[in-house]
């Protein structure tokens, strides 16, 4: 890729792009299983394939391959006459074979490419043989990238396709062919495609009325929606216009109001006031774009329900979870096969949430919701491995038999609907919400979402946006902060945001990866980042990886004794937090005035008469932030726990440890 990139970038791109980006991809959870009934790989037309040399007609002109290591043979193809070969016996070797892209800053690229394998092995089910994109900045360092599902075994040729946003700061991009760290076998990769996706004119989201498009009778906030114009080329300047009408379910116009707005204004809230005493009933609120060359391009349609009642559980327009009417923070963890003593341990630990894998495609529930009651937790059931197409033995119908068994449950909170999986998924991810939705008004859905570049394409499939960074290993734990503030970003203000912290040791997983694990210190230091950028919930990861010392996981690796350990640091977390939990849910947001920028996160909160702002240094070494005192507020404490102040005039000075993070209180 030419390095140098054209010096004109349209600004939506820039906006849009730096709003959901996000660091390192997440690698714990088993997020790449093979996939069966996959959608067949699209191939882009011939000229508008970026990928030269995409079928190796040409031997490996154009690529970038290891030594000794791939070769362009004519044994087998998927097309044409050749394919490009390469074998591994050393699992310890890793190579990649690559072509760096000719793309921009904020272009949506779509890729795809046939593999053929023959006896591709991985100690992890999820490793084999496969296709990617990924970028890198100008110092050379990572920046993301997307990983298709990579099979395993003996199989003849696959469509692998996903999709890729290019980042900000991205100054290479390539596209590439390998076997995963640790596998070994042979594989044949063909038919490599890149084609960059036309923007979208227009993009609509309903923001208020947020939750299903529900509200309250005798609501009388404005309705919102969050609008993004893409102007294209071809476009005169001049202004967009935007035709909203409201009509009720006997077709009957209540409402008929033009806005316009130029079409320079890269993203913008829409926003007005619904006719006054609206009663009872559906309604549907119908958007009109048109261009400023007269062309209508897009047409959103939204079902409004006003009701007697909001649900048993729903998200607010703030953004929190209302359970029986109470705004609730769900402080939780994941675990598998629970007894009676861990949920014992968990309500004793601070806790008041569980997500367990077991159940859902395990079968069975009914004790465990009985069990989870009687310990005052909330129930996150999972219906994550029932979307459609993702592999023979899902079903939205199978999804519906647990929504219907369930769904009565007093301590059920919510519907897991996604665990990771990418954009591809999304028509199925439809499906199964839409099926849930139509099956249990009462209960919202959550979504746990990786491919946070494009988060916001999850927008109308889920009511909770959720994403889990993992940066316990790694350099500091910014990730945390990164990640957080995309899926915040994308969630605009309509969805609950649930983070989902690390707690267990990568290593256990990932062997190639250094042991490492969390401390206190780091748990505490994510559950904070995450709510000073907006999280809503903190569901931990996991309960049930705490008791292994080292991979593999199983018998001979649990450790007892070490379990109690880490349990004693993270219910130490949980009580801290749960304990912070009612400043969260019913203080006032207070904007603070940065003087200096600082890698340490912050943000403030109005409670009961104490400003509490919250910090949290990310840095393995100490670091400072300064801030000008919030008006109205002083300092009667220089010292609070490990976090230090100093003065300087109006300005105040913050010094935190290595990984220091807290709450330091201010008075009136």
């Amino acid at each position: 890729m030419n390095p140098h990139f054209k010096s004109f970038i349209r600004t939506w791109q820039l906006l849009f792009v730096t709003a959901l980006f996000c660091a390192l991809p997440s690698c714990a959870k088993s997020s790449s299983q093979p996939i069966v009934n996959q959608p067949t790989a699209q191939p882009a037309s011939a000229s508008s394939n970026l990928v030269k040399n995409p079928g190796f007609e040409d031997g490996v002109a154009h690529w970038k391959l290891p030594q000794n290591g791939a070769t362009a043979t004519s044994d087998a193809a998927h097309s044409g006459k050749s394919s490009l070969h390469y074998a591994n016996t050393d699992p310890k070797t890793y190579n990649l074979m690559v072509q760096f892209l000719d793309v921009e800053p904020g272009q949506y690229i779509r890729f795809s490419g046939w593999v053929k394998g023959k006896n591709i092995q991985n100690e992890k089910k999820s490793q084999g043989a496969g296709i990617y994109m990924q970028s890198t900045d100008a110092n050379g360092k990572y920046i993301s990238g997307a990983f298709p599902s990579t099979p395993q075994g003996t199989f003849d040729w696959t469509p692998l396709n996903s999709e890729y946003l290019v980042p900000p700061n991205a100054t290479e991009v390539a596209i590439g062919c390998y076997l995963r760290k640790g596998t070994t076998g042979e594989a044949w990769f063909d038919d490599m495609q890149a084609s960059i996706v036309p923007p979208t004119p227009f993009v609509s989201l309903l923001t208020f009325p947020n939750y299903r498009g529900m509200v309250k009778v005798g609501d009388s906030h404005p309705w919102t929606s969050f609008i993004r114009i893409n102007a294209l080329p071809e476009w005169r300047s001049g202004d967009v216009t935007i035709h909203t009408v409201l009509s009720n379910a006997s077709g009957k116009v209540l409402l008929d109001k033009s806005s316009k707005m130029p079409s320079t204004k890269s993203t913008f809230r829409l926003s007005f006031q619904p006719p006054a005493n609206l009663p009872v009933g559906d309604y549907t609120l119908t958007q009109t774009f048109t261009d400023p060359n007269g062309k209508e391009s897009l047409q959103q349609k939204n079902s409004i329900q006003v009701v007697s009642e909001m649900p048993k559980v729903y998200v607010d327009a703030d953004g929190f979870t209302v359970v029986k009417g109470q705004r609730f923070f769900p402080l939780g963890v994941y675990y598998g096969d629970t007894s009676g003593d861990d949920f014992q341990r968990l309500e004793d630990g601070g806790f008041n949430t569980i997500l367990g894998y077991k159940y859902g495609s395990g079968g069975g529930g009914e004790d465990y919701m009985k069990d989870a009651a009687k310990h005052h937790l909330q129930v996150i059931y999972s219906l994550k491995d029932m979307i459609p197409g993702y592999n023979d033995t899902t079903s939205v119908e199978k999804a519906a038999g647990y929504v219907k068994k369930f769904r009565g449950y007093d301590n059920l909170l919510a519907w897991y609907i996604n665990d990771e999986r990418p954009p591809k998924f999304l028509p199925g991810l439809k499906e199964l919400y839409n099926e849930t939705v139509k099956l249990d008004k009462q209960h919202p859905a959550f979504q746990l979402i990786t491919a946070l570049d494009v988060a916001e394409k999850y927008f109308s499939s889920t009511d909770i946006m959720g994403t889990d960074p993992y940066p316990v290993g790694d350099n500091d734990l910014s990730m945390t902060s990164r990640k957080s503030r995309a899926i915040a970003a994308a969630a605009h203000g309509a969805k609950s945001v649930w983070i989902v912290p690390q707690i267990f040791d990568l290593s256990i997983t990932h062997p190639e990866r250094k042991q490492h694990r969390p401390s206190r210190d780091e748990i505490r230091n994510q559950s904070y980042q995450a709510i000073i950028n907006g999280a809503t919930g903190l569901i931990y990861f996991s309960y049930y990886n705490l008791i292994y010392e080292k991979y593999p996981r199983g018998e001979a690796t649990k450790n007892l004794a070490l379990f109690q350990q880490r349990w004693t640091d993270l219910s130490s977390v949980s009580k801290e937090i749960k304990a912070l939990v009612p400043a969260i849910l019913h203080g006032s947001k207070v904007p603070l005035e940065m003087s200096t920028k600082s890698d340490v996160q912050a943000s403030a909160i109005d409670y009961q008469n104490h400003l509490l702002i919250l910090l949290a240094n990310p840095d393995y070494a100490p670091k400072q932030i300064t801030m000008n005192l919030p008006k109205g507020w002083k300092i009667k404490q220089a010292e609070q726990g490990n976090i230090k102040s100093t003065f300087q005039g109006s300005k105040v000075t913050f010094t935190l440890p290595s990984l220091g993070s807290g709450v330091f209180k201010l008075e009136k």
